[in-house]
């Protein structure tokens, strides 16, 4: 009798979910503060030709398979193009291109080179997504040249207005919950109304520690015109991520992350969250010692199928083209991550999201 009335509340979810999206309007007919999609999430849907206000993060799991699957089925998928060669990003943006008319987006992390990003342009990425710090006008120039859109991610309200006034189409405020590597120290509730006092009608995405639709659905509802989820889009089975990995978030807890610079080389300094494991437990008993002094350095935990050594504090997260010691890596996932127990398609996944979503007896 259970599983029927599961069954039931699951099924009039999904039916509400596509009665809403194909009638929007029905959304706001009675209390517009309360119905969803909100008017603001409405307006990034229409922005961006989205059928939802759900974006994927730039993981390290984030290839084209699962970027073009997320922007397939009416999310953004956002490609990550900081470490493609200018003829890999070439090959991987056509790819996304050729499977999907929707848009996507590609990620650029600014604190490092960003050499790809006109191949990008010229192969037609129609939107391009910056993260720790802000695009030169150089960039800006050549995005609109290109006829594209752009968004920053930030982590303060000064990071957004710096982002408003270069013209940005969207924010992305993300929250310290938030896995992988974070540059905000302010919980998401405590820093979203700041951005969006900034930020004006300029659409704002609040990530960190989102993986379930209720999250999604506080979001919207607090302001947010959409939500970025990263580790919940870490375990799917498009997601390149090793399958050790996949593993280990599946029967995770938020309680069990762990804000670090231990996983730095390749990214010195930069503070990030991830899974406890042996390497940061190690590192921790030892005092968390700087580089030179770290215990096990220089350890080969892992090698690519190029045979390419993966050291021990190695900023990579696992793929699946790695053999190894993979759970003595970097495993990042954010607070969210009690929310993920399965590996579903994205497609599957997105829909999901948004039935939870609409689905006010979900908590």
């Amino acid at each position: 009798m259970a599983s029927t009335r599961r069954d039931f509340l699951k099924n009039s979810a999904i039916a509400g979910a596509a009665l809403t999206m194909s009638n929007p309007k029905r959304a706001t007919a009675q209390d517009p503060q309360r119905q969803l999609p909100t008017p603001r999430a409405m307006e990034l849907m229409e922005f961006f030709g989205l059928k939802y206000p759900i974006f994927q993060a730039p993981h390290g799991g984030a290839g084209p398979d699962l970027v073009a699957a997320v922007s397939g089925v009416g999310g953004m998928g956002i490609l990550g193009g900081t470490r493609l060669t200018p003829e890999d990003a070439r090959r991987a943006v056509a790819t996304v291109r050729a499977r999907t008319e929707r848009r996507f987006a590609v990620n650029y992390i600014l604190a490092f080179d960003s050499a790809s990003l006109p191949v990008v342009l010229e192969t037609g990425a129609p939107v391009l997504h910056f993260s720790w710090g802000l695009p030169t006008k150089e960039m800006i120039s050549a995005v609109r040249g290109a006829g594209a859109k752009f968004g920053v991610q930030v982590a303060n309200a000064s990071g957004a207005r710096s982002a408003l006034d270069l013209g940005a189409d969207y924010l992305v405020c993300q929250g310290v919950e938030a896995g992988g590597h974070v540059q905000s120290s302010i919980a998401l509730y405590e820093l979203l109304p700041k951005v969006l006092d900034q930020a004006g009608k300029t659409p704002v995405l609040a990530a960190g520690g989102i993986a379930h639709g209720r999250k999604i659905r506080a979001a919207l509802l607090a302001g947010a015109s959409g939500a970025m989820l990263g580790t919940r889009f870490v375990a799917t089975q498009e997601s390149l991520a090793h399958p050790d990995y996949k593993n280990v978030l599946i029967k995770s807890r938020g309680s069990e992350t762990s804000m670090s610079v231990c996983f730095q080389d390749g990214w010195p300094g930069a503070t990030h969250r991830s899974l406890r494991n042996p390497t940061l437990e190690r590192w921790e008993a030892a005092g968390s010692p700087p580089v030179g002094r770290r215990p096990g350095e220089g350890d080969v935990v892992a090698r690519r199928s190029d045979g390419t050594s993966i050291l021990r504090y190695n900023f990579a997260s696992p793929q699946r083209d790695l053999r190894g010691a993979i759970t003595d890596m970097a495993l990042f996932a954010g607070q969210g991550v009690d929310d993920v127990r399965d590996l579903p398609s994205a497609a599957e996944l997105v829909a999901r999201l948004w039935a939870e979503c609409l689905d006010q007896s979900s908590r």
